[in-house]
C-alpha cells in the first residue's frame, strides 16, 4: 500500500516537473519572440531616420571657407554646413547611445 502510494506522489511529482518545465518553455520562447520583434522595429526605425532624416541633406567635403551654421539659424544660406546643436544635438546623442546600448544587449 505505502509503495503504491510512493509511486502515485512520484508520478504526480513528474507531472509537475514537465508542467513547470514546459511553462518555462513557453515563457522563454516568447521572450525570445519579443525580442526580436523589438530589434525588427528598431531596424525599421533606424532604416526610417537614415532615409528621411541623413539621406535628405546635402553631402559635401568640409573645407575652412565653408561657414558654419546653426540648425536655427534663419539667416543661413545654402554656402556652408548646417550643424544640429543644442538640445536637438543632445536627444540625438542620447538616442543614439539607447540605440547601440539596447543593440548591444536586446534584452534590455
Amino acid at each position: 500500500m505505502v509503495k503504491e502510494l510512493n509511486k502515485r506522489q512520484d508520478r504526480k511529482k513528474e507531472e509537475m516537473r514537465k508542467k513547470r518545465e514546459e511553462e518555462e518553455e513557453k515563457r522563454k520562447r516568447k521572450e525570445r519572440r519579443e525580442a526580436l520583434r523589438e530589434r525588427k522595429r528598431l531596424q525599421l526605425l533606424q532604416e526610417q531616420i537614415i532615409r528621411e532624416v541623413v539621406h535628405s541633406g546635402k553631402q559635401e567635403e568640409y573645407n575652412a571657407k565653408m561657414k558654419i551654421y546653426d540648425i536655427r539659424d534663419p539667416q543661413q544660406t545654402d554656402d556652408g554646413i548646417i550643424l544640429i546643436g543644442g538640445f536637438i544635438g543632445e536627444l540625438i546623442i542620447t538616442f543614439t547611445c539607447l540605440h547601440d546600448y539596447i543593440l548591444s544587449n536586446p534584452q534590455h
